[in-house]
């Protein structure tokens, strides 16, 4: 009777209990280790993954939430040395600044309302306006176009910024602006609460539903989410916090300010260094040629000048010396700074930059042509990133708040699309002006770009400009018609006729003037 052959799938998991046997390892069914399939450490198919004696070992958790994974010593931390750089480090001010001036702008980012009804448009814009440029925040210091440049400097320097709805006392709608270190847990009546995480808390699907705020007096108290606008960017899903997102040059600036703090003592003590001389001996003596050839004495000094290198610069002045056998004379020549040093510096700087704005706009902005246009269009595209986190996770809920409690209180007519609402930033940056606007142009004549993107691009909106052409063209009508004068005599755009302008006037030519 024939033997009956193993099925191939038998003999494929024999072949490899066997090989396994044979190299001294444990062949597994779940594919986690042996001759076939993956496996952990030495025998992982990722280089990434594996063990090496190559490179140090990378000290780090393994995968798990990121709300555990960043202690809260963790992110103090980071917000301490941010907060000590920010006040410190020129090139960590500059970027914060960057965003700042780039997203928020001098003007800040200004609404442009969006419901159907013009007329109610212009009332709300009116009526947010004259609250926002007065101070609307608790402690009466700042308007709201100061709010949104200090909520972007807070994103980049402690991570994140914490914004209350309030009420002053007359019952105007105000802002409440809160630190981070004021959020946390501590001091929580009758304990912690399940699912608050580092001063935020969640129901157990996740949601946010609660933070804790700290008191002066140190005591917490725990305040609805809806009151709470949370200002940071976005980047984990299982986090409770945020980290600046600078703070991977943390190290790096620190190490450049220490290195150029010592630099700096070591071009001073060479400065102060002009000439060496070396000798057979380790003391100067008086009858030596560098004393006699000035006729001088060591009797003529006080006592241990003669015999002290440092005092050399007492008695050597712009003479020629003659020197004693095993004597000689150099001036010193100091090589720092360097070449090299710079470079090494520049590296350090740029890899501090990365993932923020593109170092050449930051720092040195010496790139040319083409370069240069990506290099500004990448900060660009940075700057509304960041005006696009203010816009959601602030403008527009400050928005709906203040207009809410007008149409509330009677200031506002109601209208079902208070909400809606656009906002404008500051006129985007870019290095060829003229080409853009010739492009503009162009794009403008053929239909490939509306007047509304064209205006939003420079900071302000098409309606608004639309305005302030007809009441400029009206103001220029009137003052003509008012004096007798053709209007086509000082307003004449391009491509009108004069004979279009001035029946557009209606202003009947007096005596000495005559129609173009």
């Amino acid at each position: 009777m024939l033997k009956k052959k193993p099925s191939p799938r038998k003999s494929t998991a024999s072949d490899a209990k066997n090989r396994a046997k044979k190299n001294g390892l444990k062949a597994r069914a779940d594919g986690m280790g042996g001759a076939y399939g993956g496996g952990s450490g030495v025998f992982s198919q990722f280089e990434g993954a594996k063990f090496s004696n190559k490179r140090e070992w990378i000290n780090t958790p393994y995968p798990a939430d990121f709300k555990k994974v960043m202690s809260t010593f963790d992110r103090q931390e980071l917000t301490r040395k941010m907060r000590w750089l920010s006040v410190n480090s020129g090139l960590i001010r500059q970027m914060v600044n960057d965003n700042r001036t780039y997203s928020v702008g001098a003007d800040g980012r200004r609404p442009h309302p969006q419901t159907k009804d013009a007329n109610w448009n212009r009332m709300a814009l009116e009526a947010f306006l004259e609250w926002a440029n007065h101070p609307c925040e608790i402690t009466g210091r700042y308007n709201y176009w100061e709010v949104q440049g200090i909520n972007s400097s807070k994103i980049d320097i402690d991570g994140e910024l914490f914004n209350l709805k309030t009420s002053f006392t007359d019952g105007r709608p105000a802002l409440q602006m809160i630190e981070s270190h004021r959020v946390g847990n501590v001091n929580q009546p009758g304990g912690v609460p399940d699912g608050l995480s580092d001063g935020i808390l969640f129901n157990k699907f996740g949601a946010v539903i609660g933070y804790s705020v700290i008191r002066s007096d140190g005591t917490s108290r725990i305040i609805p989410a809806q009151s709470i606008m949370h200002v940071y960017h976005p980047e984990q899903v299982s986090g409770a916090r945020a980290y600046s997102p600078l703070q991977h040059s943390i190290n790096n600036v620190v190490d450049v300010l220490e290195i150029l703090s010592l630099e700096k003592v070591g071009v001073k003590s060479n400065g102060d260094v002009v000439r060496t001389i070396t000798r057979e001996g380790g003391q100067f003596a008086g009858d030596i040629a560098d004393f006699e050839a000035f006729g001088m004495k060591p009797q003529d000094y006080p006592n241990g000048v003669y015999n002290n290198p440092n005092e050399v610069g007492s008695f050597v002045g712009g003479k020629i010396l003659a020197l004693a056998p095993g004597e000689e004379l150099k001036s010193f020549e100091s090589q720092r700074p360097n070449a090299s040093f710079n470079g090494f510096i520049d590296h350090v700087d740029r890899d501090s930059t990365l993932g923020n704005t593109p170092y050449e706009f930051t720092v040195r902005p010496d790139a040319a042509g083409a370069g240069m246009r990506l290099v500004t269009a990448k900060a660009d595209r940075g700057f509304q990133m960041r005006g696009a986190v203010l816009d959601t996770r602030l403008n527009n809920q400050v928005w709906a708040y203040v207009i809410g409690t007008f149409i509330a209180n009677g200031t506002l007519p109601p209208n079902d699309e208070f909400h809606k609402v656009a906002w404008i930033g500051p006129r985007r940056i870019t290095v060829d002006a003229g080409r853009e606007a010739s492009a503009n142009q162009k794009d403008i004549s053929m239909g490939l770009k509306t007047l509304t993107e064209h205006f939003s691009e420079l900071g302000t909106s098409y309606e608004i400009e639309l305005d302030q052409r007809i009441a400029d063209a009206k103001l220029a009508i009137d003052k003509s018609k008012a004096a007798g004068v053709p209007l086509s005599m000082v307003w004449k755009p391009e491509n009108t006729s004069t004979a279009d302008i001035d029946a557009a006037g209606t202003a009947a030519p007096t005596d000495g003037f005559k129609p173009l």
